[in-house]
């Protein structure tokens, strides 16, 4: 038995397929998943890029525009715990936001929850399968201390 999935969503079509080909390979119980999403904070600085929109006030700003997306997202994983619940054969789900650069959340999310397993798609958004896995990934798999298994989510390139 599994007693602890972490399973980070970027919410991307990757990331839905690895937990469909999981749940077709799985025969074991799942204690409970951790799933979890990580608000790139590169990202949000390169959106803000010095400037403030709507305030004077540029921090307050985007204290605000993290709290908003913050709860955007815990709505989204919340709108996904049932089907977790059933892909996992669990009825322990914890829905997790995060803001950081993604793999290291990661990392630091599975060692604070002392999970058994890491389950990542070998790639988050699909627009990359010319690469053997995808960045966030390579990094997880190099930094963390407990088992990850990546999932194939591109169909493989036949020559």
């Amino acid at each position: 038995m599994f007693s602890k999935i972490l399973v980070p969503t970027d919410f991307s079509e990757g990331n839905c397929i690895a937990i469909e080909n999981f749940e077709k390979m799985n025969r074991m119980q799942v204690g409970e998943v951790v799933l979890l999403h990580v608000i790139d904070e590169v990202k949000l600085e390169e959106v803000m890029n010095g400037y403030s929109f709507f305030y004077n006030d540029e921090m307050r700003e985007l204290k605000d525009i993290e709290a908003k997306l913050k709860a955007e997202a815990m709505k989204k994983l919340e709108s996904r715990v049932e089907a977790i619940k059933q892909s996992f054969k669990t009825d322990n789900v914890k829905p997790v936001v995060k803001i950081g650069i993604p793999w290291k959340e990661i990392v630091k999310t599975a060692d604070e929850e002392d999970v058994s397993l890491i389950l990542l798609p070998s790639h988050g958004r699909l627009g990359f399968t010319h690469e053997f896995m995808g960045s966030t990934t390579i990094r997880v798999l190099k930094k963390a201390t407990k088992p990850v298994l990546i999932i194939k989510t591109a169909k493989e390139v036949k020559e």
